[in-house]
C-alpha cells in the first residue's frame, strides 16, 4: 500500500482524498451551522404574534399595575399548552420582574439587552434578531416579543422560543443525527475518492508511465524507442519533447559512430599515403649510400630526382592535410576582395593547357554572359577551380575534351565543369568530395592528386556560402559550383 502512494499517480490521489475531505467537512459544518440558523429565524417567524397573544391576555390582569400572583395562573395555564417555551415580563429598563419556567429552573442574569425587543416590535418580527437567554450568562436565542402596560409602567412580554428543556431535547437528538450522517459522509467519501481519484489518477498518469519507460529503455541503450504522443496538454508536449531528444540523440550517436568511422579511416589512409612516399624515398636513399661506388652519376641523380619528387608528394599531402583540418574547423579566414570571375578562369585555363595538351585533351571555355563582379578570396577560389579542371582533366582519356561554361545571375555566380571521361558510379557519387575518396578504391601513388582536392574545393566553396554538386550521365562527369555574390561590395 505504501508503494502505492509513492508513485506520482499515488500522491495525487491522496491529495485529492485529503481535497475531498476537507471540503466535505466543511461543507458539513457550513450546512448544519446554515440550517440551525434557518430554523431559527423561521421559528421566529411563524412565532412572532405569540408574545402579542399573551400580552392581549395578560393586559385587563395588570392594567391596575404588575402583581406576580395575579398573572402566575393565567401564565401557568399558557405554560400548560406549550411547555417549550420561557414566558418573562420585563420593566422598561430592561429588568426581569417574574419569570414563568420549568420546575425547578432559575435564571442567571437579573436585566436584558432591550435593543433586540425594540428592533423585532419594528419590524413587527419580520426581523431576524435574538436576544439575550437569562438562564445563560452568554447565550442569545430567538424569541418573540410585546410591549405591555402595567398600571402607570411599561413593560415587555417576552418568550424565549427555545427553553432548556427542547435544548436539551433537540442537542440529543442533534447529536445522534450528526454523527449518524457525519460518519456516513466519511466513509462514503473516503470510499468513493479512493475508487475514483485512484481509477482517474491511474489512467491520467498513464502517459507519464510510458514516459518513463521510455527513459529507462533509453538508458538500456534502446536508442530507437519511442512514446506515442497524444493529446495537446503539457503530457502530450512532453511527450514530443521526448522523442524530438530521442531524435537527435540518436542523431548524434550515429554521427559519433561515423566520426569514429572516418577517423579510423583517415588514419589508415594518411598512414598508406604517407607510407608510399617515405618507403619510396628510404629505398632510393639506401640504394645510393649501398651502391655508390657502382653508381654512375647519372644514376645517382635520377635515384635523387625520384626521392625529391616524393618528398613534394608527401610535402603536399601534409599541406593539404592542414589546409582542409583548418577549412574544416572554420580556421581559415577568406581575404574578401571583388575580382572578374571570367577573367579568373580563362587564367587557370592557360595555367593549365600544357598538362591538357600532354595527353591530348582538350580545354574549352564559355563565358558568352556578361558576369557581375564577384566578391570573395580570390586565392581560395583559384584553388576551388583549379582542383576541379585538374580531377576533370586527369579522369578524362586521351584527345578528350574538358569544358567550363560561366554563367550567372543578380544572385550567384555558376561555374560548370564538364569533362568526357567514364563518369562517377551511383554507388560512388555520394562520397566523391569525401577526404581520400577514390572512385576507382586505388591507392597506386602512380594516380595523380592526393585524394583531397575535392575535399578542400568543397569547404572553400561552403566558406563562401556556396556550394558544389556533382553529377555523372555515364558518359562523363559534371561539377557544378554555385557561389552567391555580394552585392554589397559588388
Amino acid at each position: 500500500m505504501m508503494n502505492i502512494f509513492r508513485s506520482f499517480y499515488g500522491k495525487l490521489s491522496l491529495i485529492f482524498l485529503l481535497l475531498i475531505l476537507m471540503l466535505g467537512a466543511g461543507t458539513l459544518v457550513i450546512a448544519f451551522n446554515a440550517a440551525g440558523h434557518l430554523f431559527d429565524e423561521v421559528e421566529q417567524v411563524l412565532n412572532r404574534e405569540y408574545a402579542a397573544s399573551i400580552a392581549v391576555e395578560l393586559q385587563p390582569i395588570v392594567d391596575s399595575g404588575f402583581s406576580e400572583a395575579e398573572v402566575k395562573d393565567a401564565i401557568h395555564y399558557m405554560m400548560v399548552l406549550n411547555p417549550m417555551v420561557e414566558i418573562y415580563l420585563i420593566s422598561e429598563n430592561g429588568e426581569i420582574l417574574a419569570f414563568f419556567t420549568g420546575p425547578g429552573d432559575e435564571v442567571v442574569r437579573k436585566r436584558i439587552d432591550l435593543a433586540p425587543l425594540t428592533d423585532f416590535a419594528a419590524s413587527s418580527g419580520f426581523e431576524p434578531v435574538k436576544g439575550d437567554d437569562p438562564r445563560t450568562p452568554d447565550k442569545v436565542k430567538p424569541f418573540s416579543a410585546a410591549p405591555l402596560h402595567m398600571g402607570n409602567d411599561k413593560g415587555w412580554v417576552y418568550v424565549i422560543l427555545r427553553g432548556e428543556s427542547y435544548d436539551r431535547s433537540l442537542e440529543m437528538l442533534r447529536n445522534s443525527y450528526y454523527l449518524q450522517s457525519g460518519m456516513s459522509t466519511f466513509f462514503f467519501a473516503i470510499f468513493a475518492t479512493l475508487i475514483a481519484g485512484l481509477s482517474l489518477f491511474f489512467f491520467l498518469t498513464r502517459r507519464l508511465r510510458h514516459l518513463g519507460s521510455a527513459a529507462e529503455a533509453f538508458e538500456r541503450g534502446e536508442w530507437d524507442y519511442r512514446v506515442r504522443s497524444t493529446g495537446a496538454d503539457e503530457i502530450g508536449a512532453l511527450g514530443n519533447a521526448f522523442n524530438q531528444m530521442a531524435e537527435s540523440i540518436n542523431s548524434g550517436v550515429k554521427k559519433l559512430h561515423e566520426a569514429e568511422q572516418q577517423r579510423s579511416d583517415l588514419i589508415a589512409n594518411i598512414s598508406h599515403d604517407l607510407r608510399s612516399p617515405l618507403t619510396s624515398i628510404r629505398g632510393h636513399l639506401e640504394t645510393i649510400l649501398l651502391r655508390d661506388e657502382n653508381l654512375t652519376n647519372a644514376e645517382k641523380k635520377r635515384f635523387l630526382e625520384v626521392s625529391l619528387k616524393n618528398v613534394s608528394s608527401f610535402q603536399k599531402l601534409v599541406e593539404e592535410l592542414f589546409d582542409l583540418a583548418k577549412l574544416e574547423s572554420r580556421q581559415a579566414r577568406a581575404e574578401m576582395e571583388p575580382f572578374q570571375m571570367a577573367e579568373l578562369v580563362q587564367d587557370i585555363i592557360l595555367k593549365l593547357t600544357p598538362q591538357a595538351s600532354a595527353s591530348g585533351i582538350e580545354l574549352t571555355i564559355d563565358n558568352s554572359d556578361e558576369l557581375p563582379v564577384f566578391t570573395g578570396d580570390i586565392g581560395m577560389i583559384e584553388r576551388v577551380l583549379t582542383n576541379i579542371i585538374e580531377n576533370a582533366i586527369s579522369h578524362s582519356p586521351d584527345g578528350g575534351k574538358v569544358h567550363t561554361a560561366l554563367s550567372g545571375s543578380e544572385d550567384e555566380i555558376r561555374t560548370a565543369v564538364t569533362d568526357t571521361g567514364h563518369g562517377i558510379s551511383d554507388e560512388d557519387l555520394p562520397h566523391i568530395f569525401e577526404r581520400f575518396y577514390r572512385a576507382d578504391k586505388s591507392r597506386d601513388r602512380s594516380s595523380p592528386g592526393t585524394g583531397l582536392g575535392l575535399a578542400i574545393a568543397k569547404e572553400i566553396a561552403e566558406l563562401h556560402g556556396g556550394t558544389i554538386e556533382a553529377g555523372s550521365t555515364g558518359t562523363g562527369a559534371t561539377f557544378l559550383i554555385s557561389l552567391p555574390i555580394n552585392q554589397d561590395n559588388s
